[in-house]
């Protein structure tokens, strides 16, 4: 299984999604600082600090930029198969379908892992040169340790909703319908995120689980971990359903 996976980073390692993704990890915090900066400067009761940083940016990375540059990254990790034509050269060798799946699956985890590390680096680095020049509040250890767990919590929540778009993916054989279902999802992350619909709309209701705000709403966070469960689930049992079935000689 690591030779499996380690073959799926080479062959990512040759693309340029991978830097698209590491981009859009390092653009949203520095976006989010700028725009904290401004409001600074316009009104200085509101103060810079380390958690608000995060606060702010967790909110984009849950509700749009994560799904959406994310979610391109799922879709390419199977639509590649199919524009390039490996599949028959995959199955040469001696490797089943559940292992070669699973390599995706578990590839698409790490991916989001670092895509949310490399937010946490950029959101202490950034604090920390802000901090030269303007006064940041709580840059310390433990602030640092804190945003690195909910960080992290973050990416395997924002893993669980990604795992239909594999499915999607090896459903149409291609990128159009599930690129449509990405900014589907994307836009009504927007749309719903302030409704009562947040709490059951898995999307959202990751990002209003990972921040406590669904444990606010007496009895929600029960039905919307089981919604986004159940999504994780869907993407994983129709992906192996689908692929078993799969003509790769067709």
């Amino acid at each position: 299984m690591a030779d499996i996976v380690y073959c799926e980073w080479l062959k990512l390692r040759r693309s340029k999604i991978i830097l698209i993704g590491f981009l859009g990890s390092f653009i949203v915090p520095f976006l989010v600082t700028v725009n904290d900066i401004r409001i600074y400067h316009s009104n200085t009761a509101m103060p810079l600090s380390l958690g608000g940083i995060y606060e702010d940016t967790i909110m984009f990375l849950m509700l749009l930029f994560g799904p959406l540059i994310l979610a391109v990254v799922a879709v390419y990790l199977v639509s590649r198969e199919y524009t390039e034509k490996t599949w028959k050269t995959v199955f040469a060798v001696p490797v089943g379908r559940m292992q070669f799946l699973a390599g995706k699956f578990i590839i698409l985890f790490i991916l989001v892992l670092l895509f949310m590390v490399l937010s946490w680096v950029d959101i202490l680095a950034i604090s920390i040169i802000c901090s030269l020049f303007l006064n940041v509040l709580q840059i310390n250890v433990m602030s640092a340790v804190y945003i690195l767990a909910q960080m992290i919590k973050g990416g395997i929540l924002l893993f669980a909703t990604l795992t239909p778009f594999i499915y999607l993916a090896l459903r149409a054989k291609g990128t159009l319908m599930p690129f449509i279902a990405i900014a589907v999802v994307s836009l009504l992350n927007v749309v719903l995120s302030g409704s009562q619909a947040a709490g059951i709309y898995p999307w959202t209701a990751a990002y209003l689980l990972l921040t406590g705000r669904l444990a606010q709403d007496k009895g929600h966070v029960l039905p919307g971990a089981l919604i986004i469960l159940f999504v994780a689930m869907f993407g994983i049992c129709a992906s192996i359903v689908r692929f078993q079935k799969e003509d790769i000689a067709g």
